[in-house]
């Protein structure tokens, strides 16, 4: 039987791009004690996102950490080449398998994001569900948005109509007056895991 998902809203995590600049499989790299994606994974928990859902190449590393770390993962027979793919698969499913309603919410998170901060996380889920004329909410670190991004179920729809070719970001600026624009002090929120010099320096930092 389906759950509705406002009662567990759910985190959503991209994890099956190519990691064309790093030249390996990124989100498995080891940093500190865990790997990213256990990182990510770890920080949504943390920040009262217990249903998280990963898409990962079937029969991968990535699938089976991200399983261990707790979340449910989508398994795709290849990856994707765009990060927008991947996302409306994990929606289609999502919306054909839960009772979602328009009012509620859900969480995308780049898994290359392993500084995600999870009181962020809170603040985001906390002041929109006290502005319900508001659909989305992401973070602002000196006026550049950055993730994670929190998102009401309403724009299902709308964005499964959106031009494909085009990215996420797109279909989210067109709604500026439904968006609520959280200014924060720490440079994480645009902090994501691309290249080599990326993960020597989140080595350094990971210890």
């Amino acid at each position: 039987m389906s759950q509705p998902c406002d009662r567990a809203p759910f985190a959503v995590v991209p994890a099956a791009g190519l990691s064309r600049r790093m030249g390996q499989p990124k989100l498995t790299l080891p940093l500190g004690r865990q790997t990213v994606i256990e990182h990510v994974i770890a920080a949504l928990h943390e920040g009262g996102f217990q249903s998280v859902v990963t898409v990962a190449p079937a029969q991968d590393q990535l699938a089976s950490l991200a399983q261990q770390a707790g979340a449910l993962v989508l398994e795709l027979p290849e990856p994707t080449s765009h990060m927008r793919e991947t996302v409306q698969f994990t929606l289609d499913y999502l919306y054909r398998r839960f009772n979602c309603p328009s009012e509620s919410f859900w969480l995308l998170v780049p898994a290359d994001h392993p500084c995600i901060d999870s009181e962020l996380i809170r603040s985001l889920r906390n002041e929109l569900a006290t502005q319900p004329e508001l659909s989305i909410a992401v973070p602002v670190y000196r006026g550049r948005r950055g993730h994670p991004t929190l998102i009401r179920w309403k724009h299902y729809s709308s964005l499964s109509d959106f031009d494909a070719s085009l990215g996420l970001n797109l279909y989210l600026r067109q709604f500026p007056g439904e968006t609520l624009e959280i200014t924060v002090d720490n440079p994480d929120v645009l902090l994501d895991l691309d290249t080599p010099e990326d993960y020597l320096r989140l080595c350094d930092r990971f210890g």
